[in-house]
């Protein structure tokens, strides 16, 4: 909790100059790489809220990037059900 209660609150200018976009030819694994991405899971109400903090990320949307949002409710790993929660993905990705 200190590392987040010491964090400033960012415009939103300052959270687009911060994200490295995903390079058009870009595929295999995600880690370890510079590229921006964010994954936000839980109840619907939670990842809706959160979510929200995100949408100065949608003036990426252009000709040359797109702005990818995966939406997915989760699987409970032991029996594979879906659960309650979900999981949202969004990353910047350059266009090719």
């Amino acid at each position: 909790m200190q590392w987040l209660d010491g964090l400033d609150k960012r415009s939103d200018s300052e959270l687009k100059d911060a994200v490295v976009p995903k390079p058009a030819d870009f595929s295999g694994s995600k880690y370890p790489t510079a590229i921006s991405t964010v994954r936000i899971t839980g109840a619907p109400e939670f990842v809706e809220a959160a979510g929200s903090f995100l949408k100065p990320l949608l003036d990426f949307e252009d000709d040359t990037t797109r702005v990818e949002i995966n939406l997915q409710q989760t699987e409970d790993r032991d029996t594979g059900e879906l659960t309650d929660n979900y999981a949202l993905y969004v990353s910047i990705a350059q266009r090719g």
